[in-house]
């Protein structure tokens, strides 16, 4: 295999355990600030977009709000913010972390997530230190759905997008990302468990934990 020594990591899933903490974090947010019932669809909607356009979203939907779709985005990221920097780390993260960047591996952040929020839970576990960068949605304008995102991770690195690895557990994130020319590595999550297969299909690599990731770089 081509050696690579640029490894981005998606953070939700993947590093941090906090995909219940996504899951339904619109729709109760909506009903305890405006006492909406939000259909259970919105939250894995929501799931599959950057805080922008989430909050674009529910505006659309509930236009009685009286807030901005920007004032939307930033109070739905202060609702979960508390929960979030306190979340588990996936199983091995640390040393798996230590260990690659003791390898020389340069390792970067690529998320959707509020980089606050991010740096906060990634500091809780003593390894924020090994990251050179963090790339939010936010920042370069665009969701993991579009190549443009991708795109811009690797500018602002500086290296083509051919050069990076990208480890992701979304299969929609690993389709964009493989498009923009990256390496893709998926992980299984069990939140998930039902995309695995595509999973598979979709990625130049899959591990079934990050522990594997050793066995590759």
């Amino acid at each position: 295999m081509k050696q690579y020594k640029n490894i981005v990591f998606d953070v939700d899933g993947v590093l941090l355990d906090t995909m219940s903490i996504w899951a339904n974090s619109a729709n109760q947010y909506l009903k305890i600030v405006f006492d909406i019932d939000a259909p259970e669809e919105l939250d894995r909607t929501c799931a599959t977009m950057s805080l922008m356009e989430a909050g674009e979203y529910v505006k659309e939907l509930y236009p009685q709000i009286p807030l901005s779709a920007e004032q939307l985005a930033e109070n739905v990221a202060a609702f979960i913010r508390e929960q979030y920097v306190k979340a588990p780390a996936t199983e091995g993260m640390m040393e798996v972390i230590r260990e690659l960047k003791a390898r020389g591996y340069h390792l970067f952040l690529a998320t959707a997530s509020d980089e606050k929020n991010v740096r906060e839970a990634l500091s809780h576990h003593n390894v924020w230190e090994y990251f050179e960068a963090i790339y939010t949605c936010t920042e370069i304008g665009y969701s993991k759905n579009y190549v443009e995102y991708f795109e811009g991770v690797a500018a602002r690195i500086g290296i083509p997008c051919e050069e990076l690895v990208m480890i992701e557990d979304s299969v929609h994130s690993v389709v964009t990302a493989k498009k923009a020319g990256f390496l893709t590595v998926g992980v299984y999550e069990k939140s998930s468990a039902d995309k695995w297969q595509q999973m598979q299909e979709q990625c130049d690599i899959c591990v079934k934990n990050l522990a594997g990731l050793l066995t590759i770089f």
